[in-house]
């Protein structure tokens, strides 16, 4: 799993922003190469050390928002190692100028 902060601009709300964000990360990853099986995007959470209550990872300031995303890439692969290369190159390119970095990594079920 990779964390992605994904910049969007002209995001009136912030539900608007991750609708966008989730849409161009889609878009982007979708066409990737024959090695990943499946992307998943989900917005990262959040929380509150003294409340206990969590929020979408997100900030929207006149119009321009950053949005955190985490990227389930599921990858044939013979380790963990081999699978984040993989993953590495074949989302990275897709996702120009985009740091990735790794969360976690984990064997398919």
């Amino acid at each position: 799993m990779f964390s992605v902060g994904w910049v969007v601009r002209g995001a009136k709300t912030g539900q608007d922003a991750i609708n966008i964000a989730v849409s161009e990360v889609g878009k982007r990853v979708g066409s990737t190469g024959n090695q990943v099986r499946t992307v998943d995007i989900s917005v990262q959470r959040i929380g509150c050390n003294s409340c206990g209550i969590g929020s979408d990872a997100l900030l929207l300031v006149s119009e321009t928002a950053l949005v955190g995303l985490f990227l389930e890439i599921e990858v044939d692969a013979e380790d963990s190692e081999t699978a984040e290369k993989i993953a590495r190159r074949e989302v990275g390119p897709h996702l120009h100028n985009t740091p990735l970095t790794s969360v976690d990594i984990a064997p398919a079920d």
